[in-house]
Parts: C-alpha cells; structure tokens; sequence
C-alpha cells in the first residue's frame, strides 16, 4: 500500500511539473515578443491553447496583445483574461497580477474607470510592491477623484523609489485637486529640486494656482514654461487666451528670448501666435524657423498658409512653388488650389484641384471644390455634375457641405423648389450638442435670422474663427447690417483677408457700397502697414531654398549664363565682382533697332572703373524686364560700354534682389536664394 502511494504521489508531481513547465507555444511566443513580431506571438499562443485549453500563460499573452491599441480587440482581451485567471495557478501572483493589470488596461481604455480601479486593485494585492501597478491604480483614483486614496498610492510608490520624480509631480497635483494647496506647492518645490527647475507638469500646475489666485502674469509665465518645455500646447493657455491674450503672448516673447536660434523654441512660438490669432507674429517666428532648421521644405506649406490668410499673395504663391517642387501628392495639389481658389483665381483653382484629383481620385471633396469653382463661374451644370460625383464619395461628415452648396447653387438658380427639401433634411439632422458652422447656411438658406444673431456673441467668444461662415450666411440673406457687424468682429479677432470678401458670389450684393468698401478698404490698409513692418523686422533675410537654378559653362574659365533682357535671349558673363549689368554698344544698337530698348529706357551718363583701374565714361539703361531662370526681375540699372568686343557682364545690380547666390561646379548651375 505504502508502495502504492509513493507512486501516485510520484505521478501527480510528475503531471504537475509538465503542466507547471512553459509549453513549447509560449516558448516560441516569448521569442516573438522579444524581437516585437506580435502577429507571430499572438499565433504561436493561439496554437498553444488550441493545444492545451489550461495553458494559462499563453491565455494571457493574447489577452495583453489583444488589449493593445493596434489591435484594440477589447472584448476578446477580457475573454482571454479570465480564460488566464481561471487557468493559471492560484501560487502564480506574477501571473495573475500580470493578467488583471491587463483588465485595468482595458477597462480605463473603454472609460469604465470604476472596473478599472477594480482590476488594479487586485494587481497590488498580488504584488504590493510592484510600481507600475501601483502608478495605474493611482492614476485611476486620480480619475475618478479619488484624490485621497490616490495620494495614499503615490505615497507608497515614494517610499519603494524615494527619487521618482514623476511621482512628486502627480503628489503635487492631486492634493491641488484635493483643495490642499499648501501640500501642492511644497511637492512642486519638492520636484522642482529633483528635477533641476525643468518639470513641465509642475509648471503646468503653478499656472493653474497661479490664475485661481489672480496673478495672471504669473499663470502666463508658468503656462509658457511649460509649452516650451514639452513642445506642445497645453489646457491652462486655452484659458489665458479668453482671459489676458497680450500677456500670454508677452510671455512667449519672453521665452523665444531665452533661444533665440532654436528652431523648437521658435516653432512653439509660431504654434502660441497662430492659436492667438496673431498671424504676422506667426510668420515672424516661421521666418525664424525657416533660418534654423535643416528642412526647410517643411516649413514652406506653414508659410504659404499663413501668407494666405494674410493675403501676401505673391509670398503665398511663392511658398507654394517651393512646396510643389519638393511634394507634388494630393494634399499638396489641394493646397495650393485651395489658396487659388481664396484669391478668386477659380479657373486656375479647378486645374488645381483636378491636378489634386489626378492623385486622389476618390476624394470626393475634390469633386466638391471643382463644383464650387464652377459654380463661382456661373456655369451652374457643371457644378451640380460635380456634385453629383462628391455626394457618392463624400463621407457623412462631409455629406453636409455637399448638400448646403447645392441648396445655395439652386437658390442662385432660382428653383426654390429644390432649395426647401435639401434645407428640411440638413436642419433635420441637426443635434443639439452640434455647432458646426455649416449649420449657418441652413438658417440662412431657411431664412432664420433669430437663430443666427443669437449666435454672434458664442462665435466670437469660443470660435472667433466661424465669425467669417457666420458673416457669410448673413450675406446669403442680403442683411447688410449683420454683415458688417459680423465682419468687424471678425476682423477685430485678428484676422486680414479681403480677397475672398471682394470676390465671392455670396458678397455681390455688397458690391460698391460704402460702408463695405470703406471697411475692406481700413482692413487693407492696416495689412500691408503690418506686413511691411515685418518685412522690415526680418531684414528681408530669409534662408530658404533655391527660387531658381541657373545652368552655366565654363569657357576660357569664366562661367557664360543664358538670360532674356526685355524678351532678348543673350549670353552673359557670370561676375559677382562687377557692380552693374553691362552690355556692349553693339547690343545696345541692336536692341534699340529690333524694339528690345526704347529712348525712354537711357537714363543718362555714368563713370565707371574697368578691372584694370581705369576711369570710362558710360551710358546708363533701365532693363524693364531680366528673365533670370524662372525668375524676372523688373528695372534693373545696367551700363553700355562703348568697347564693342566687350563681354556681357551680369553684375550685382542684379544680384542684390537675391539673398544668396551659390554656384554649384559639380552641378554646373548657379542657385539663385530670394531675400
């Protein structure tokens, strides 16, 4: 008997231990994991329970996969969760720790914070030391509100790792939230020396102490600290925008003055002045950018952007050729017909955006913008064509737009009866909670005043950006009081364009009137007195990519470059040295016989001094056109020489409308940087 039991006791440790031993799946599963091939990790433990039901390990590994964002397979991470828990051992507490921080994982993952807390609970019970639950289970109190548990938590995770940094910080916030601001500030003060002045959350947490005392400038000041710090904007300046703009503003001047020639440091202040709606301070800080960084086709499509909405048209344009020589894809395409399209420029906007179209054949707000360029044209059957093709491809999100330009397009159209269904069906949609703009036409198209000048104060307030869509649907109704004072809103909220204003079929009505004209004409005004101010502080100095490259050779060691002087191909000299264009009196005689130069292009005499030292006596010329590359350059003084056999030089009267010039010998081409 004794014999007996020996060998059932032998056999039951023997099935325990090839139970208790990894299985040859979860070997195979761990080796994947290890080298990041989660699709084969996941197939390999799949495999192992196929194999082995109990294979608790391999029940938890799907369950920790499946509960990743890549996959987010929620409901099948819980399954296998409890498939782990029931499977693996009661003594595996690493396990089934492991398992049930999984379950916090997905339950604070689809907000059930309540289970969540539940599930991490259970993980610190198993593993009471471990610091990564116990941070998940303190967060989540944080969460819930939890405040003095989750103090409790960060407590004990202080006295496993005294020096964790993170730890003070998120001390110091939850006794903030808890109403202990003296606890607060001396766990900011305690972060603060362990992190060396430079935690961003603590100086997060100063600016939200700092505004519920009062002290704005202090708020600002901490808000920006810790913008810069992390590189991104944050919660507390949404706030300070509404409350003290200038100052917050003021404070990222202040910033940029600590790094000046940081390219992070000046890209954030790009980012806080276009979120103040402080564009010409935008394209300042993006100029700086553009000086600094090491790809600059990045910071093009910024540029064109914002010259756009400035209405710098010729900056807009220029900055899109740029884009459009290092990114020709949809986006870039669309773009670029988009600021077309703002500048009135339709016909050109729709080759544009079919250019978009060619890359991107079924976006269907493509189809969409080409119908609102055609309509703009008038050509009302092409645009519902266009329209046609948008409504099959379009969204739902989208779907909205499409149907409110075919309501606008039939009003235009005059077919009333077509207006009212399209405007029934729009309103009908509508949910309380939603604000989007395009719901100002509907009301507009439907005739809803009331509903849109109870909207004026909210837009300006929490969407100064809408201001225009509402001005428009004012437009839609003819009501030119509302316009204006719309469009005065809007414009005080920092914004400068016109173009669209002057060209767009929805303002025709407002065509000639005074106090529309008298409005749009103060705005223009002011604008080009602020982009000349900041053309004068950035000293004209731009670093950007070549606007042109010209293709030279070399004879006799000098490089000859082909340019066109008022629409005449010549072949000049390539001298950096020499002070003006000059041409010799033979050319001179030719360009006057054939019409390239007229009497009114000689400007008089002028002495100049040849590479040898010595003093002539020559006629000065105006060039009204130099054709240089791609670029044509307008008045350029040049002189002629009487010595018949002397070369054509091209000197820095020309130059000097360049910033840089750079001659590429490998190359063979001369490239041409503009100021």
């Amino acid at each position: 008997m004794k014999k007996l039991f020996t060998f059932i006791v032998i056999l039951v440790s023997a099935q325990y231990l090839l139970f208790a031993a990894d299985s040859y799946y979860f070997q195979r599963a761990e080796e994947a994991y290890e080298k990041k091939d989660l699709d084969l990790c996941l197939k390999y433990c799949q495999e192992g329970v196929k194999e082995n039901e109990k294979d608790g390990k391999c029940w938890a590994v799907i369950a920790e996969i499946y509960s990743k964002r890549a996959y987010a397979r929620y409901g099948q991470a819980l399954q296998a969760a409890e498939k782990a828990l029931k499977t693996l051992p009661k003594k595996d507490t690493y396990w089934r720790a492991f398992v049930y921080n999984i379950q916090g994982n997905v339950f604070y993952k689809i907000e059930d914070l309540p289970s969540a807390k539940q599930a991490y609970l259970e993980a610190v019970k198993l593993m009471p030391d471990n610091t990564s639950f116990l941070y998940e289970l303190a967060d989540v109190c944080n969460d819930l509100k939890h405040y003095d548990e989750a103090i409790t938590y960060y407590k004990r995770i202080l006295e496993i790792s005294p020096r964790t940094v993170y730890v003070y910080g998120t001390l110091a916030y939850a006794y903030y939230r808890s109403g202990n601001s003296e606890e607060a500030e001396r766990y900011c003060n305690l972060t603060d020396a362990l992190a060396d002045g430079e935690n961003n959350m603590v100086h997060q947490l100063r600016s939200k102490m700092a505004f519920d005392e009062g002290n704005l400038a202090l708020a600002c000041r901490e808000a920006v600290t810790a913008m810069f710090g992390k590189n991104e904007w944050c919660e507390e300046a949404d706030t300070l925008i509404k409350t003290c703009p200038d100052l917050l503003m003021a404070a990222v001047r202040n910033e940029v003055m600590k790094a000046p020639t940081s390219e992070s440091s000046n890209a954030m202040a790009a980012f806080c002045s276009y979120k103040l709606n402080r564009f010409m301070e935008t394209l300042y800080y993006l100029h700086k950018k553009l000086e600094q960084t090491e790809e600059p086709q990045n910071v093009y499509p910024e540029l064109a952007t914002l010259y756009e909405f400035v209405d710098g048209t010729e900056d807009t344009e220029r900055y899109y050729a740029l884009v459009l020589k290092n990114d020709t894809s949809a986006l870039a395409w669309e773009q670029y017909a988009g600021s077309l399209y703002h500048k009135a420029d339709f016909a050109k906007a729709e080759w544009t955006y079919r250019r978009a179209l060619e890359k991107a054949p079924t976006n269907g707000m493509h189809y969409y913008w080409i119908a609102r360029c055609r309509y703009q044209q008038e050509d009302y059957t092409a645009a519902l064509q266009a329209l046609d093709t948008a409504q099959v491809l379009v969204d739902d999100n989208e779907q909205l737009s499409v149907l409110l330009i075919r309501a606008e397009i039939y009003r235009s159209m005059e077919q009333e009866d077509k207006v009212k269904p399209i405007v029934e069906q729009v309103l009908r949609s509508r949910k309380p909670d939603d604000h989007r703009y395009q719901y100002f036409y509907a009301d507009a198209l439907a005739g809803n005043t009331d509903a849109l000048v109870s909207k004026i104060d909210s837009v300006q307030k929490n969407n100064p950006e809408n201001l225009i869509a509402l001005a428009s649907a004012f437009a839609l109704m003819k009501d030119k009081e509302h316009v204006l004072d719309v469009l005065k809103r809007h414009y005080e909220s920092g914004f400068w364009s016109t173009i669209a204003l002057r060209n767009s079929k929805r303002y025709a009505f407002l065509r000639g009137d005074a106090d529309f004209e008298a409005l749009l004409t103060q705005v223009e005004s002011n604008r080009a007195a602020q982009l000349e101010k900041l053309r004068v502080r950035l000293g004209n100095k731009e670093k950007q990519q070549a606007i042109a490259e010209l293709p030279f050779t070399q004879q006799g060691g000098v490089c000859r470059v082909q340019c066109a002087i008022n629409g005449l191909p010549l072949f000049f000299v390539f001298d950096t040295g020499a002070a003006d264009v000059s041409i010799s009196s033979v050319e001179a005689n030719f360009m006057l016989k054939n019409g390239y130069l007229t009497n009114a292009d000689f400007m008089g005499k002028q002495n100049y001094v040849t590479a040898t030292g010595e003093i002539h006596e020559g006629t000065i010329i105006n060039l009204r056109e130099v054709r240089v590359g791609d670029v044509v350059l307008r008045d350029i003084k040049a002189s002629v020489i009487k010595n018949q056999s002397a070369p054509l030089l091209l000197g820095q009267t020309c130059f000097r409308r360049f910033g840089t010039v750079e001659v590429d010998n490998n190359a063979q081409v001369i490239r041409l940087f503009m100021q």
